[in-house]
């Protein structure tokens, strides 16, 4: 491979390198497929995305398919096969269908075509088609095919675009991601309880597709786990996660501290001392309330790595799980009265005074200890709230 990541080849010259193609292609959004057939009374299946006309007159379709699926075998065989255009709330359909060795057709209306293979009853779309030609490409068999019938209904189609499953995303679908993700980290939902799509979609009167993008994206954080019958359950936090987490932050405040100590301005250093001011303690040695306390906690620690001015930063920073899960915690320790909670608190507040100090100063050094030393005194906490309530929140 030479440095511009193409690799040589002796017989048909330059081609790109895997791992680049990987992810160049992956930059193109297409649409979503279950290719099925009928072969010897049995059914096949397989999720696909690369599927495209290739003609009008006559028409045709161009299908490719892995050449070691039973889904390419009956196909070779039949000479036929169906294309279902997925509907935008059929994502949990394509990966079912996506897994091999799985029961692919159980639950799932089907009717059967003209040409004897089995078309999925709920699809937005079918095209029925008869092979004209099966030509070997790499991996996978590329099918030409003739379109005999086709039929559709009105709908949005389910997308597929950097190894996900997605659909053309209203502005809606973050606000719900959002709700359900902060009724998650709250543990307003609590860990280890069930909790459905419709569920959800119910108690937030939101769309049940943007409540299953939702669930996808929280699963792929780690914060909920799928299990059988569409349920999903909120992962515990435990003391490891959380010390993985706070690691996480206080990295990314020693990052967000290196590109901002020195280089704010005057207005910027004043509005962290506000924020900071708004995690002291009264005079009675505690917060004026437990909830304005984690939030103005929040907030302070969320303008620190924004005074960076590198929203990448700040995005991973807020998708942090510790942050919310602690607060919680500590909402909860503040209001029982807890003393032992009190008097860390009281250590993190302090340090809050240290780092607006050093940010003031110009005291690069200084922000870094104090952030790296606040992290530990975070994790001391975090530790003696978990054993409070059992080992996991």
């Amino acid at each position: 491979m030479d440095s511009t990541g193409i690799e040589q080849d002796s017989t048909s010259g330059r081609f790109v390198d895997r791992d680049l193609f990987r992810d160049v292609i992956g930059h193109f959004a297409s649409g979503v497929t279950i290719i099925t057939a009928r072969h010897k009374e049995t059914n096949f299946g397989i999720t696909a995305s690369a599927v495209c006309s290739l003609s009008l007159d006559p028409p045709m379709l161009l299908v490719c398919v892995n050449k070691k699926t039973g889904t390419r075998h009956a196909i070779a065989e039949s000479k036929a096969f169906a294309v279902n255009i997925l509907h935008e709330d059929q994502g949990e359909l394509a990966a079912r269908f996506a897994r091999p060795n799985t029961d692919k057709y159980r639950g799932v209306e089907i009717v059967y075509g003209e040409l004897g293979e089995p078309l999925l009853k709920d699809a937005l779309a079918h095209l029925e088609c008869r092979v004209v030609e099966e030509v070997t490409a790499g991996t996978h068999s590329v099918f030409l095919a003739e379109v005999q019938n086709a039929w559709a209904k009105e709908g949005t189609p389910l997308t597929y675009f950097r190894g996900k499953f997605g659909r053309f995303q209203e502005a809606s679908d973050e606000r719900v991601y959002r709700e359900i993700r902060q009724l998650v980290l709250e543990r307003d939902v609590p860990a280890g309880q069930s909790i459905t799509i419709n569920d959800l979609a119910y108690q937030l009167d939101a769309p049940r597709q943007a409540v299953y993008y939702a669930m996808t994206r929280l699963e792929a954080e780690g914060l909920v786990t799928r299990e059988e019958e569409g349920r999903y359950v909120v992962s515990p936090l435990d003391s490891e996660t959380l010390n993985g987490a706070l690691d996480t932050r206080c990295a990314l405040e020693v990052g967000a501290a290196e590109k901002a100590v020195g280089r704010i301005s005057n207005e910027e250093l004043a509005e962290l001392r506000r924020r900071m001011e708004a995690t002291l303690f009264s005079g009675e040695g505690r917060p004026v309330s437990a909830e304005r306390y984690v939030e103005a906690n929040a907030a302070f620690h969320e303008y620190t790595v924004a005074l960076a001015n590198n929203p990448t930063l700040l995005e991973t920073y807020r998708q942090l799980t510790a942050e919310a899960v602690m607060s919680s915690a500590l909402r909860a320790a503040l209001e029982a009265d807890d003393e032992f909670a009190g008097e860390q608190l009281k250590t993190l507040a302090e340090d809050h005074v240290r780092l607006t100090e050093a940010f003031e100063a110009g005291d690069l050094e200084e922000a870094k200890r104090v952030v790296r030393r606040h992290t530990e005194a975070a994790k001391r906490l975090g530790r003696y709230l978990m054993d409070s309530a059992g080992g996991s929140l």
